[in-house]
């Protein structure tokens, strides 16, 4: 179970574009930037003036004037030389006269240090020489800030994955056994080296207290078996005290040892349930434990966040000495190399930015993926082989169950009622269940047969009215003479007449089904597209149905979660740490003794960084700028808490829709 980082990886191309995102998306960066600005600016007046001043001192040599400086300007001594280079090299590495802030954040701190360590020991001769100092350390001072508190954003996001990754697995007990898995080897070598260590100690303790027990013995003959005995009896003992140590001290779900007033059976039962469930125990164990240290060091970052947020950018010296935790505060420039709190800040600032939570990162790669590594080790050779020897019949498999099946839906199923709908609107022919001629002959046969029948026996008619009745179905003229004749079945029959009459009848149920299947047909002919629909809907559904799970937008599953439920938890944290700094305020606001100094404007601040980076698949590119600027008006400190809390309704009016 191989759960990604969201790309917060150390020396990978992802993670600079995470800490570009840092660097450009957070008030302490924001500020920073400000005051490099006016430094560079600054710096560049600076310079122009000591450079026409030097330009005036050249003009008036030229002419001659003797002009009397004092001795602290005529002489410049080595220390003045050593200032001015370390100020040079400086000058370059940040390229003040093309300045790109982005690059500022990629000064490696080795270079640094050397830069200021041609200051040690140098004092200012004159006030170029104080500016020159002061300029620097403010520079030096606003790098090592920078660097720090994009570490320590850096370093919260990655604690924040790691935390998703542990909280992933907690909450899903196949997530937890494949991690159990995982982990055995690692686990039983633990145990192994546990229990040797204790099974150590106690049989060391037990054989001593043997040895007191022979030794007091003196008076008793003790024989090779007794001590023998007395030998294996402590070293058993020591194995069931460093089971009970283990599985009852480090595991509290197995108790079965400690339990007493039990029935065996339900002692049986609790043995059996304690044996099962102990992978699942010792796995929440420790998950626990890592994401309460998680939590933690994230507390921690977050509060040194929050500091650097509050702090003056004009003056950050005593922020970086009060986070980083190194104890001097006095005044740069005038201290020993040892005592100077910018170089042991830069000492600090590596050691910190070294620091790797391995103890609460995920496992390494042949931890997580060794069950995977033996079955391909063990199986793959031979099961190439196979697929090889049988690759005739996997084909033809994949053919007949696979092509087969798609091209038979294709053809019979889309293009086939496709072809019959084009036909129908290309014309009205088609299949009827009778011709179009058969039923006027029929009716034709009926009036004749009914007109000859009245002629023969006499009747009164005219063929008008014989044809009039045969339309409108009326039989009267044929059915009365009928009724008549059935009283003599036997006469009429044997002159013929009776069956004529039959006959007769015949024909007329004839044409009546004839006339039948003709409105059936008319029917079907009438209702011919809208079969064809019928017969073409179920591939168009299908086909519909495969287009839409192809081309909708899907949930992208990060640590084992969708990235939408990460925004929509970071953007519901964003909300809710904007009313706690609210309500804080309103306390702070009612002179409560009991309010607290709070440390939300840190954890505001991570949450936001992590929305964007997180967000960033989610959101379309043509909404990423609008996204972006959105998400950083929250961190503007000119705005109060109440337009801020009206941004984040804004946000999820805006934006809700691509997290849902």
């Amino acid at each position: 179970m191989d759960i990604l980082l969201l790309g917060i990886t150390p020396n990978s191309s992802r993670s600079n574009k995470v800490l570009r995102i840092i660097n450009n998306n957070n008030r302490v960066s924001i500020a920073i930037k400000s005051q490099f600005e006016r430094l560079n600016s600054f710096t560049k007046t600076f310079l122009a003036t000591q450079y026409q001043q030097q330009q005036q001192q050249q003009q008036k040599e030229e002419h001659g004037l003797n002009i009397q400086s004092a001795p602290h300007e005529s002489l410049q001594p080595m220390e003045n030389e050593r200032l001015q280079d370390a100020f040079k090299d400086l000058y370059f590495l940040l390229d003040i006269e093309n300045f790109n802030f982005e690059k500022v954040s990629d000064i490696g701190l080795d270079k640094l240090a050397p830069i200021y360590a041609k200051l040690n020991g140098v004092k200012a001769q004159n006030q170029n020489d104080e500016t020159t100092l002061k300029l620097v350390n403010e520079y030096l001072v606003l790098i090592l800030s920078l660097n720090l508190s994009n570490s320590l954003i850096y370093k919260t996001l990655v604690l924040k994955n790691q935390q998703v990754y542990w909280e992933t697995i907690h909450n899903s007990t196949v997530n937890k056994l494949i991690y159990f898995i995982q982990t055995c080897p690692v686990k039983l070598y633990k145990f192994v080296e546990t229990i040797v260590v204790k099974a150590n100690r106690i049989i060391s303790s037990n054989f001593h207290l043997a040895s007191e027990i022979e030794a007091g013995a003196v008076v008793e003959n003790v024989s090779n078996w007794k001590k023998f005995k007395r030998f294996a009896i402590a070293i058993a003992r020591s194995i069931v005290q460093t089971a009970e140590t283990l599985f009852i001290e480090d595991n509290p779900a197995i108790t079965l040892l400690s339990k007493s007033n039990t029935s065996r059976l339900s002692s049986f039962k609790w043995y059996i349930t304690s044996i099962v469930k102990s992978p699942i125990t010792i796995t929440n164990k420790e998950i626990k434990s890592k994401i309460r240290e998680i939590k933690s060091e994230i507390r921690i970052n977050t509060q040194h966040i929050d500091q650097f947020i509050k702090a003056d950018a004009t003056n950050l010296l005593p922020t970086l000495v009060k986070v980083l935790d190194f104890g001097n505060s006095t005044e740069s420039g005038t201290l020993p190399a040892s005592k100077n709190p910018i170089l042991q800040a830069t000492s600090a600032l590596e050691r910190f930015n070294d620091k790797q939570y391995t103890s609460t990162s995920k496992p390494s790669f042949i931890t997580r993926y060794w069950p995977i590594i033996i079955l391909v080790l063990f199986y793959a050779p031979s099961q190439t082989r196979n697929i090889y020897n049988n690759r005739e019949e996997i084909v033809y498999w994949i053919k007949y169950n696979g092509i087969e099946p798609i091209k038979g839906f294709f053809v019979n199923w889309v293009v086939g009622p496709i072809n019959e709908m084009l036909n129908i609107l290309r014309s009205d022919s088609g299949m009827t269940i009778t011709s179009r001629d058969s039923l006027q002959s029929d009716v034709d046969s009926l009036e004749k047969m009914i007109w000859e029948f009245a002629q023969d026996n006499n009747i009164e008619t005219t063929p008008t009215a014989v044809s009039s009745d045969v339309r409108n179905g009326d039989l009267k003229l044929v059915m009365s003479r009928y009724e008549q004749e059935i009283r003599q079945p036997i006469k009429y029959i044997i002159s013929g007449s009776l069956l004529r009459l039959i006959l007769i009848q015949v024909q007329k149920g004839k044409v009546d089904g004839a006339v039948a299947i003709t409105g059936i047909d008319k029917l079907l002919k009438s209702q011919q597209l809208l079969f064809g629909l019928v017969s073409m809907s179920p591939s168009i559904i299908i086909l519909y149905q495969v287009y839409r799970y192809l081309t909708s937008a899907k949930p992208i599953m990060v640590n084992g979660k969708q990235l939408n439920i990460v925004c929509l938890k970071s953007l519901n944290s964003i909300e809710n740490l904007l009313i706690m700094l609210q309500n804080n305020q309103l306390k702070k606001s009612k002179v409560d003794k009991e309010a607290k100094e709070d440390v939300y404007e840190g954890e505001l601040l991570i949450e936001i960084i992590n929305l964007i980076i997180s967000a960033e698949p989610i959101i379309p590119k043509q909404l990423h700028a609008d996204w972006i600027h959105d998400l950083n008006e929250l961190n503007n400190s000119s705005f109060d808490l109440e337009t801020k809390l009206y941004l984040v309704n804004r946000a999820w009016n805006m934006y809700g829709s691509y997290f849902k």
